[in-house]
Parts: structure tokens; sequence; C-alpha cells
């Protein structure tokens, strides 16, 4: 017999997550504790595995518990944009724009886009989530995101969705100001890079673009990263810009991100992967009058700051 859990519990075991104990989730929910202890007691029964760890200093949650808290976040997102609604619709203003961004573009143009919204003074607000494209496409399919700004394969299509190209871009090789191939016009050969420094950053779509499947493509050495970064942008581009590393980016978002820190995109013997930067969104989009109005003005915004770039 298949087992159906509850919304409610899931949300509940969410917020356990984000807390860190029993005690603070009960606080922020306005339950007792002994109420929580027997949602996670449910939901593990129901599950028939131990989903978090009890201890002195608070909560430590295995890995069946993290999958579900994980589930328990869309539920909170959901009720989230519920509210939003509910206070539009009693305020009479317009509801909350869900805007999902690739980190490098939140750091490179959206950040400032969002801003310079609210500083024009226009009806609109954001919900603003950072994540990897495809955490963004999956978020977009089941109602979670309203728009999703990233940059993507040239040739990705995804049913129900639609994109609007802003820009071409590639998968450049970039350097730090230290390194010994920052003012070459040769293209850098396989052998000269076996004994150099190498950061990477998890952030590019699709698993072809990772550090190892861009070495393995150009037909480089493999050489394990020094150090590996996740969604940490700025600490990325901090770290490069005073180093000699090498690292795979999406060469226009890092030519915005590196300008005047000696950082340089290195040539490449052979083409790299072709990108596009685009905005994302459900096929009904142009029915919201609003929304179509924020995906027009952001790509406005995109195709000028991404001119400055250069192609």
């Amino acid at each position: 017999m298949r087992t159906t859990l509850d919304p409610k519990l899931l949300y509940h075991l969410h917020i356990i997550f984000e807390s860190g104990s029993l005690s603070a989730a009960a606080e922020m929910l306005s339950v007792s504790q002994p109420t929580l202890s027997r949602t996670a007691s449910t939901l593990e029964a129901q599950v028939g595995r131990q989903l978090m760890v009890r201890g002195r200093n608070g909560v430590v949650f295995t890995e069946a518990g993290i999958l579900l808290a994980k589930q328990g976040r869309k539920i909170a997102s959901d009720l989230k944009q519920a509210d939003d609604i509910l206070n539009a619709l009693k305020s009479d203003n317009p509801p909350t724009i869900r805007l999902g961004v690739g980190p490098l573009l939140a750091h490179a143009a959206m950040n400032d886009f969002v801003t310079g919204m609210m500083q024009a003074g226009r009806r609109a607000s954001f919900d603003v989530q950072i994540g990897a494209a495809r955490q963004l496409v999956s978020d977009l399919l089941h109602g979670h995101l309203d728009i999703a700004v990233m940059t993507t394969p040239t040739n990705m299509r995804v049913e129900h969705l639609r994109s609007l190209h802003v820009a071409d871009d590639h998968i450049g090789l970039f350097a730090g100001p230290k390194s010994p191939f920052v003012g070459r016009n040769s293209p850098v050969t396989r052998d000269a890079l076996a004994s150099a420094n190498w950061m990477a950053i998890d952030a590019a779509f699709g698993p072809t673009s990772s550090h190892e499947n861009m070495l393995r493509k150009l037909d480089f050495p493999y050489v394990v990263p020094a150090i590996q970064f996740n969604m940490n942008i700025q600490g990325l581009v901090s770290a490069l810009a005073i180093s000699d590393a090498l690292c795979f980016l999406p060469a226009r978002l890092t030519r915005l991100m590196t300008k005047h820190t000696g950082v340089e995109e290195i040539p490449l013997a052979i083409k790299s992967e072709a990108r596009q930067t685009a905005i994302w969104h459900a096929a009904d989009a142009d029915l919201n009058s609003k929304l179509a109005e924020t995906i027009r003005e952001c790509r406005s915004f995109l195709t000028r700051r991404l001119a400055d770039a250069g192609g």
C-alpha cells in the first residue's frame, strides 16, 4: 500500500532542519516541543528510517531526513507565496514576483536589476532565489518560480517552458593575474597545464561543463582543483583575482565580474562549449501583464549590461 506523507508534517520537518533544534522550531511554529517530537516520530514510522539524531546541542539530520526536509522547503515556499498573494489582495498591491537566478548572473547583473527596480519606485516586489540551472528549471516546472534567468546550452529546450534569448556566450578558460598564461597570445597546450593550479565551481549548467568534463572534452590532463566552490561566486572571484589559478567560467559574465582585477581569458586551441544567457518562464507568462512587463524590463537591462562585456 502506498504511503502518503502529510504536507504539514514535511513543512514542520523543514522548519526543524532550518532552525537546528526542536525547541527553536517549536518557537517559530508556535507549537509545543512534544508536538514536533511526535511529528518526527510519525514521519520516521511512515518512512521506516531515522530522520534525525537528537543531541544536547540540537538535531543532526540523516540523509533521508535531509531529502524530506527539502520537500518541506518547497511546501514552505508555496505557503509564503500564498501569503504574499493574500496580502497583495488585501492591500491592492501586485503580488511578489518569484525570480530565480543563476549564481554568476546574480553577482554580475541581477542583484543590480532588482535593486534598480526598487530605487525607481516600480510597483513590484521580488523574491530572489539563487540556484543552479537544473534546480531553477525544476522550480519553474513545479510552479515555485515565475521567472528564471540562467546561462544554459544554446540548444536547450524544456517542455511547457519558454526562453527569451538575451546574449550568446561560451565557457571560457580564465586565469588569475599571477598565472604565467596571462598576456600570452598563443593557445595553451595540454602539457603546459599539467602543473597549473585550478579552481572549480559548480555553477554552470549541466555535467558537460563541470571541471572534470571540460578538461576531458578539451583533451587536457586531469588536475584536482585546489579549491572547489559551490555557489560562492564572490569567494571564487576574490580568490581568482589574487592567484595564479585557472578556472572554467561563462565568458561574458566572468569579464563583467573581473573588470580591473587582472583576470584574463586564455585562448584555447579548440572551440569551447557555446552558451546563451536567457530568461525562462512558463508558456502562459504573457497572460500576466505585470510579469510580462518585468520580463521585458529584465531583458532590456541584461542586454545593456552584457553588451559591456563584449562578444
